[in-house]
């Protein structure tokens, strides 16, 4: 089950190899972790599957221990990124490349042929949120941030608003603004 623990777990694993993976010419990282009971298997390190799991371990978190846990990581995470601030951009801007590009790819297979690929979608949408935390950390990439308007442009025109479709415990902390397309789906 994907829940806090899961969530803080990867990104506990993933800190201690953050230095060495901002100084590699990689962009995924095998980091191996653990996984527990029927969980998922984790994914790759990059700077945006690392957001992902803080994010979402934010939202999953619910007592007091869990939330100065997260914050504790986040401090730690924080000096880490201040100290090796061009690593870190370089990383994620070679991430944001990478997730537009599958990102884009499945869109088109989504827009010719809706029918198979609508069941990928809840999925597939993970690299969408992805770009959107890596776009904090870069904005000032235009060329990618216009492609990726591009992009959402195609899929509102073949959107339809509804309840949020990732765990009911995130819910506040992906809002329908900033997260549109994670409230619906595509037709």
């Amino acid at each position: 089950m994907v829940d806090f623990n899961y969530e803080i777990r990867y990104v506990e694993a993933m800190l201690p190899e953050l230095e060495k993976y901002l100084h590699s010419r990689e962009l995924y990282r095998v980091v191996f972790v653990p996984k527990e009971g029927n969980a998922p298997p984790y994914p790759t390190l990059t700077i945006g599957t690392f957001l992902l799991a803080l994010k979402r371990a934010q939202g999953f978190s619910k007592t007091a221990a869990e939330h100065s846990r997260w914050q504790q990581l986040l401090q730690e995470i924080e000096r880490l990124r201040m100290r090796w601030r061009q690593a870190w951009l370089e990383k994620a801007r070679l991430d944001s490349a990478s997730r537009l590009k599958r990102w884009g790819d499945f869109l088109r297979e989504y827009l010719q042929k809706p029918a198979d690929q609508i069941d990928r979608y809840t999925y597939e949408v993970r690299n969408r949120v992805i770009l959107e935390l890596l776009k904090e950390e870069i904005p000032e990439s235009l060329d990618l941030w216009d492609t990726l308007a591009q992009l959402d442009q195609r899929l509102q025109e073949r959107w339809i608003r509804g309840n949020f479709i990732w765990e009911s415990d995130l819910v506040s902390h992906f809002s329908p603004d900033q997260f549109w397309f994670l409230w619906g789906k595509p037709c």
